[in-house]
C-alpha cells in the first residue's frame, strides 16, 4: 500500500533565530494541506499559537548640554539670547513606557483565547538605547556621555498577540496608541515617534487550527491508542516554525517529545518519548493522507 497523498519532511535550518529556514521553504511554495511541527510538547497536542512581532519605536527629542539642564526644566525668563531648551528623549521614553504598560495591561485583560494562558497578549520592552544622533544602524551615535542631553531613544519590543488576532489589526492598534501618546505633548505632535515593524526580518503569524481538525484529532487518537492516556489539547505560549506555515494557509499543529534544558548547554530530548512521538506522527500522517 502507498499513501494516497504527498508526505514531505522539512528539516530546515535557523529555527532559533526567527525561522528563516521555514520562511524560505514557504517562499519556495513547499506547502501542504497540513503540517505537524515536532517541537517538544510533553505529550500535548497544540493547535493554537499566538503571533509575534519585533517592533522598534524611535523617540526624538532635542540635544543640548547637561550643564544647561536648568534652562530645560526650570522656568527661565524668556529674554533675547536665551539658549534654546533641550528636550530629553530618555524622559520622553520614560513617559511612553509608563503609558505603554497601562496599554499592555488592558490588552491582557481584554483579550483571551480558550487554549492559551491568560494575559498572553504582552509587549515586552527588551532593548533600549539612548543618546545623541542616529547612525546608519538606526541606533544613537553617542551612547556613553551623560553630559549630553539625549535626543534619540530607540526601544525594541517583543510584541505577542493571540492566535485569533490578525497582525494587521494588532499593528494598527499599536500605531494608534503611539499617535495618541504623541498628541499629549506639543513637541511630540510635531516630532512623532517612528514605528518600524519586522525588525530584523522577524514576523511570526498566528496559528489557530480548530481543535476538531482531522489532523489534530489524528494525533489525539493515535497518542491515546499508544499510551492509553488522552493528550491535553492546549495552546503554545511561545512561537515556532508552525507560524510560517500557518501564515501561508497551511493547517498546522505542534506535537513532539519531552525534554529539558532548552536554549542551554544541556538541552536534551527524552529518547523514549522521541520513539513514541515518531510512532504517533507516522500513524497520524497515514490517517490524514489515507492509503491506496
Amino acid at each position: 500500500m502507498k499513501l494516497d497523498g504527498r508526505l514531505s519532511i522539512h528539516a530546515v535550518v535557523d529555527e532559533e533565530a526567527g525561522g528563516f529556514g521555514a520562511m524560505e521553504a514557504v517562499r519556495r511554495g513547499l506547502l501542504a494541506r497540513g503540517a505537524i511541527i515536532t517541537e517538544p510538547t510533553w505529550d500535548k497536542v497544540i493547535p493554537a499559537e499566538g503571533g509575534l512581532e519585533w517592533v522598534r519605536v524611535t523617540i526624538t527629542g532635542r540635544s543640548g548640554h547637561a550643564g544647561f539642564r536648568y534652562n530645560d526644566i526650570f522656568p527661565q525668563e524668556d529674554v533675547p539670547g536665551r539658549l534654546q531648551p533641550a528636550i530629553n528623549a530618555i524622559e520622553l521614553a520614560n513617559r511612553f513606557l509608563n503609558l505603554l504598560r497601562d496599554f499592555e495591561q488592558a490588552r491582557c485583560r481584554n483579550n483571551a483565547h480558550p487554549l492559551c494562558p491568560p494575559g498572553l497578549a504582552t509587549i515586552n520592552p527588551g532593548v533600549i538605547h539612548g543618546g545623541v544622533g542616529l547612525g546608519d544602524d538606526g541606533l544613537p551615535l553617542i551612547r556613553t556621555n551623560p553630559a549630553m542631553t539625549p535626543d534619540k531613544v530607540v526601544i525594541d519590543f517583543d510584541y505577542k498577540f493571540l492566535p485569533h488576532e490578525r497582525s494587521a489589526d494588532v499593528r494598527a492598534e499599536f500605531e494608534a496608541f503611539v499617535k495618541a501618546f504623541a498628541e499629549t505633548d506639543p513637541w511630540l505632535r510635531s516630532h512623532p515617534p517612528e514605528v518600524q515593524w519586522e525588525l530584523g526580518g522577524l514576523h511570526f503569524p498566528p496559528m489557530d487550527t480548530p481543535a476538531d481538525h482531522p489532523l489534530v484529532q489524528a494525533l489525539v487518537k493515535n497518542h491515546s491508542a499508544l499510551t492509553s492516556v488522552p493528550p491535553k489539547i492546549t495552546g503554545f505560549d511561545a512561537v515556532t516554525d508552525a507560524a510560517h506555515y500557518a501564515g501561508a494557509g497551511v493547517d498546522a499543529v505542534i506535537y513532539g517529545p519531552s525534554g529539558d534544558g532548552f536554549h542551554g548547554d544541556n538541552e536534551y530530548v527524552d529518547l523514549a518519548s522521541l520513539h513514541r512521538t515518531v510512532k504517533v506522527v507516522a500513524a497520524a500522517a497515514i490517517a490524514h493522507c489515507g492509503l491506496k
